[in-house]
């Protein structure tokens, strides 16, 4: 049998064998990555792994595609906007002019421009905006889908012919058939309505104009895009352009309305020739 005193001193002893028990579970448990409730350092934890990318092949870094066995010129592109087409004709298919044709460019009101009247850039110019453009091709059907007032254009590659009455129902973007040499996509277009400029310049055309585009991928990421137009009526002769588009990220384009909060229109002076040039 304890005293008093002894009694006191045992349980002074207990109460200090648990308390040593406590710190040395609580310091095994902290040696073993616990941390009670506590959160985890940031450096021990780790970000969630990114999600695979969605949505066409050229924005998921998949391979090249075909459709048909034809290279697959679907994407967004963007090249510079349309100037002057003169400066971007090849070598030995200089634009020239016939006498209307260079009285019209001498005179023309680039305060009239169609494009700045918010009417459709035509089949050509639409993809020239300053503005990218989607192609989506199909075996049958390629279209173009511009930025620029969100304006599309049909391109036929089903062996179908152009309406007979097209003359008689000219369109904005004219009426379009292609075909494939190779790897390269022929369209030949007709019907354009005489209303749109060929270019930022101030190059018009007539009901005749006749356009010859072939589309080609020089590289994977880089469009090659070739004209002829030809228009007797303002052009002594048909006349070569080419242009390059570069392939954009993404693929979607976005909205864009002309005729949104449009203040300009009702301040534009006369400009004519080079005066607006």
């Amino acid at each position: 049998m304890f005293h008093d005193g002894g009694l006191v001193m045992t349980r002074r002893f207990c109460a200090l064998i648990t308390a040593a028990v406590i710190v040395s579970a609580g310091a095994a448990a902290a040696q073993q990555g616990g941390r009670g409730t506590q959160p985890p350092p940031a450096t021990d934890r780790l970000a969630p792994p990114k999600p695979a990318p969605t949505g066409a092949w050229w924005h998921t870094g998949a391979p090249l595609e075909r459709q048909a066995g034809r290279p697959d010129l679907t994407g967004v592109w963007f090249g510079a906007a349309s100037g002057d087409l003169s400066r971007s004709t090849l070598p030995g298919q200089e634009l020239v002019l016939t006498l209307y044709g260079q009285q019209r460019w001498d005179t023309v009101d680039h305060a009239k421009d169609p494009n700045t009247a918010c009417l459709p850039p035509g089949p050509a110019r639409m993809i020239m905006m300053a503005h990218p453009a989607m192609i989506v091709q199909r075996p049958d059907v390629v279209v173009i889908l511009t930025e620029s007032q969100r304006t599309f254009r049909i391109i036929y590659t089903d062996g179908r012919g152009h309406p007979h009455d097209i003359a008689d129902y000219p369109e904005w973007m004219g009426s379009s058939i292609g075909t494939w040499d190779g790897d390269t996509l022929i369209v030949d277009t007709i019907g354009v309505n005489k209303r749109t400029w060929l270019d930022t310049a101030g190059h018009e055309h007539s009901e005749k104009l006749r356009l010859t585009e072939r589309f080609r991928l020089a590289d994977a990421n880089t469009l090659e895009h070739v004209v002829t137009y030809d228009d007797p009526v303002f052009f002594a002769k048909p006349f070569t352009t080419r242009r390059l588009f570069k392939r954009q990220v993404g693929d979607w384009i976005l909205d864009h309305s002309c005729l949104e909060n449009e203040k300009d229109r009702e301040l534009l002076l006369p400009t004519l020739g080079d005066a607006g040039r």
